[in-house]
Formats: C-alpha cells, structure tokens, sequence
C-alpha cells in the first residue's frame, strides 16, 4: 500500500489552470518602475507654478527604446509640458497624468543639460535635467 497521500485529478487540474492564469495576468501587468525614465509634477510652490522632477537619465544605460516621461498636472488649470532640444510639446490638463515618450532621434545630443517648462505661461519656473552619455 502506498503510504503517499495522492492529489486528486481535480485538485491538479485546478493548479493548472490557477497558475496559467497567473502567468497571463503577470505578463500583461505594467511594471510602474521600469516604465518611466523620469517624472515631472506640475505644483505650486510659495505662490510660483513650477515644473518638479527630472534628474539624470544615462543614454548608454537606457538602451534602444525612447525616453520615457511621466508628467502629472495637480493644478486647476491647463499647463503646457516642452522641451526643445526633445522636439516635445504637449497641454497636461488639470489632474491629468500622461506618459511621453521621446524618440532617441529627438534628442539634441550636442547638448546634455535639457529645460522642461511650460510654453503657455512664460513665467511658470522650468525644471533642468541632464541627459549623459556615459
């Protein structure tokens, strides 16, 4: 007599079907932080509406695919998202969070230091950001 417990063909089947459909849901999830290369956040701050974010993003590191933005307006009212040297520009509504992708080709490369600012208040303050090749 076998002294193993044996798992039923239902309780099997039914593994089978759980893990499959785990599998399916984990491949068709967007990993958050492998999505973005850098955020940019529309606040106000000390009565100046500003662009936050940025940092530095390393071309040689990226890889192949375009850069990545991730950009949230928190203000009531439109606010514009450019970059020149990126051939970007684009209106974030209010509350409205969007994802920018930049073509590589886009990029200015004889420059490494970029300005994200909003083209349709001038006097809103940018964000400087750094893009290396290192």
């Amino acid at each position: 007599m076998n002294s193993k417990p044996n798992m039923s063909l239902w309780t099997r089947q039914s593994l089978v079907v759980v893990l499959t459909f785990a599998t399916v849901v984990c491949a068709y999830l967007p990993v958050q932080s492998l999505q973005e290369d850098a955020k940019f956040i529309a606040i106000e701050q000390d009565g100046a509406k500003m662009w936050q974010g940025g940092g530095t993003i390393n071309l040689k590191a990226h890889g192949a695919g375009p850069l990545t933005f991730k950009v949230i307006n928190t203000l009531t009212s439109e606010h514009g998202f450019a970059i020149d040297s990126m051939k970007v520009k684009e209106v974030i509504k209010p509350g409205e969070e969007k994802m920018i992708d930049v073509p590589l080709t886009n990029i200015d490369k004889a420059t490494s230091k970029h300005r994200a600012y909003c083209h349709l208040h001038p006097k809103h303050v940018s964000a400087a950001f750094l893009v290396t090749m290192k």
